[in-house]
């Protein structure tokens, strides 16, 4: 890959996310006023891929959840998800296409105190993000 990492500092992270990031790893979610609210984050030091989910809508993706479960990260899915994250870290930036109040996702790539963060203002449409956020909820079972 050629296109440069869009560094965002990790102190330049939302503070209500900052607890719940590892040191290297992913941190996918979404929710709003009429979705469920979900995240995913895989911890790549701790080999552990976490998945929450909310019962109903209007509930914070960053707070407890309803449902949740760590399981481990094998060695294929550490694999596979690093080369989506970094594919997402190189994308080129986009403007939202179509800003939305009801429904948002995020996606947070650490790798120590370098990171990438997208905000979608809506479902995230970038091609690689989109696809990383999309494997990131199947190998937690989303």
């Amino acid at each position: 890959m050629t296109a440069e990492r869009q560094l965002t500092p990790r102190d330049k992270l939302p503070d209500v996310v900052k607890p719940l990031l590892p040191q290297r790893g992913f941190y996918a979610a979404g929710g709003g006023m009429v979705s469920s609210a979900w995240r995913v984050v895989v911890d790549r030091d701790q080999k552990t891929i976490y998945a929450g989910t909310a019962a109903g809508p209007n509930a914070a993706s960053f707070g407890k959840m309803d449902t949740e479960a760590t399981k481990p990260l094998s060695q294929r899915n550490d694999v596979h998800l690093t080369e989506l994250a970094e594919a997402a870290w190189r994308e080129p930036a986009q403007p939202p296409s179509s800003p939305t109040a009801d429904y948002d996702e995020i996606l947070i790539v650490v790798d120590g105190e370098a990171a990438f963060f997208l905000q979608g203002f809506g479902p995230i449409r970038q091609p690689a993000a989109a696809k990383a956020i999309e494997e990131l909820r199947a190998a937690a079972g989303l």
